[in-house]
C-alpha cells in the first residue's frame, strides 16, 4: 500500500467539491484546527509504566453533563480525561481502603 498522499491531497486541496448545506463538512480554518487537532491525539496514549503493563479496562457510562464536566477538567488541568479518571480512581480506592 502507497503512503503517498500527495496527489489526494492535492485533489481534496483543488479539486473536491463540498456540499453547500453541509453540516458536517469543515472548511478553512475549522478545517484546518481539526486535522491538526486530529494528528495531534493520532500518535496513540503512552505506555504504562513496566510495573503496570498488564492493565485491565474498565468502563463506566456518564451523564452527558458528567462527560462534559470531565472533559472541561481535564482540558482545565492538562490532563486527558482518562489521566483524570485513573486518577481519581485511585485517590477514592486509597481513601476507602484506609477506611
Amino acid at each position: 500500500m502507497s503512503t503517498d498522499f500527495t496527489s489526494a491531497a492535492d485533489w481534496a486541496e483543488n479539486e473536491m467539491t463540498l456540499p453547500s448545506h453541509s453540516t458536517s463538512a469543515r472548511r478553512g480554518k475549522a478545517a484546518s484546527d481539526f486535522g491538526r487537532n486530529l494528528l495531534a491525539r493520532s500518535g496513540g496514549r503512552p505506555s504504562l509504566p513496566e510495573d503496570q503493563r498488564l492493565a485491565a479496562t474498565v468502563q463506566v457510562r456518564l451523564t452527558a453533563a458528567e462527560k462534559r464536566d470531565l472533559a472541561e477538567l481535564a482540558d482545565r488541568l492538562g490532563l486527558k480525561p482518562s489521566t483524570l479518571a485513573r486518577e481519581a480512581l485511585h485517590v477514592y480506592v486509597a481513601e476507602h481502603r484506609a477506611g
